[in-house]
């Protein structure tokens, strides 16, 4: 059994999620059963959190699934009735195999005074609780459908820097990803359904530079170069690593490696048809 701590206190009202001990015997549990390459089989499971439980079985709560996408900032709430859930999501819309988020989410205000049949630590036992409409009583793990280079890249606007403009810069925390400086014209743009190829050409320039700096800062090995930094400390860089594999392309490691090359052939650019072409 976890010990309580300061952490409890992390949210005003008890949930279940990493590093919160509201609930000492309480689980989340999801499976996860990928049917689709634009949907997802979900099962939600709450254990020992008696209070949680009779709000889902009361219809003042329910299970759901996030489904966002970093770079372009994409967020939707899927709810469901039912402990089994289906989501689904169009890749014309999201622009990119986004990732999932388990929860359970509160749906009307609840004031409650905790007891010892809730399931709470002992801590809330005896405290008398607001909870809002829309709060989240219990998060699981975020879930990749894949692993990608966009799922690196954090998008951030920045108003000071010149209409149509951004920089690329790494960042070696959190398990290695890059920060995507935008100026705002930009980051409205990616953030908009309306514009696929604009931000798709935007998406394959940031990639390439992405790649060109891990060919730069972490392509050669130490017996090229004894201040070469190594990939292969990242989880990110080494699920990168694989999905390079999958698909055949070369790594930012070989002596061959072309950014360009890699990063149109991770995402295409999207052409007009002829039709188009022609009308032009």
């Amino acid at each position: 059994m976890s010990k309580v701590s300061s952490l409890v206190r992390a949210l005003p009202y008890p949930s279940i999620e990493a590093g919160n001990f509201s609930f000492p015997d309480g689980e989340y549990d999801v499976n996860f059963e990928t049917s689709e390459v634009i949907s997802v089989e979900i099962t939600h499971r709450i254990t020992n959190a008696p209070f949680l439980q009779r709000l889902i079985d009361g219809r003042k709560a329910k299970f759901g699934c996030l489904v966002s996408v970093p770079l372009t900032s994409y967020r939707k709430l899927h709810l469901s009735d039912s402990p089994k859930q289906t989501v689904k999501w169009e890749l014309k819309i999201v622009g990119e195999p986004p990732m999932l988020c388990p929860v359970v989410i509160c749906l009307e205000e609840i004031k409650h005074i905790f007891g010892q049949n809730d399931g709470v630590a002992e801590i809330w036992q005896g405290a008398e609780v607001v909870i809002p409409k829309g709060a989240r009583l219990a998060r699981g793990e975020y879930r990749r459908t894949s692993s990608s280079l966009s799922q690196l890249i954090k998008v951030s606007n920045t108003p000071e820097m010149k209409p149509g403009s951004f920089e690329v810069k790494p960042c070696a925390e959190d398990g290695f990803y890059f920060n995507l400086n935008v100026a705002e014209d930009l980051f409205k743009l990616i953030q908009s359904y309306q514009f696929s190829y604009l931000r798709r050409s935007i998406l394959v320039h940031v990639a390439s530079r992405c790649l060109e700096i891990l060919s730069k800062e972490y392509g050669l090995k130490p017996e090229e170069d004894e201040n070469s930094k190594s990939w292969e400390i990242y989880r990110n860089l080494v699920a990168l690593t694989n999905e390079l594999e999958k698909k055949g392309l070369s790594h930012w490691s070989d002596d061959d490696f072309a950014p360009e090359k890699v990063a149109t052939s991770l995402y295409p650019l999207e052409v007009p048809n002829e039709n188009d072409l022609e009308a032009e």
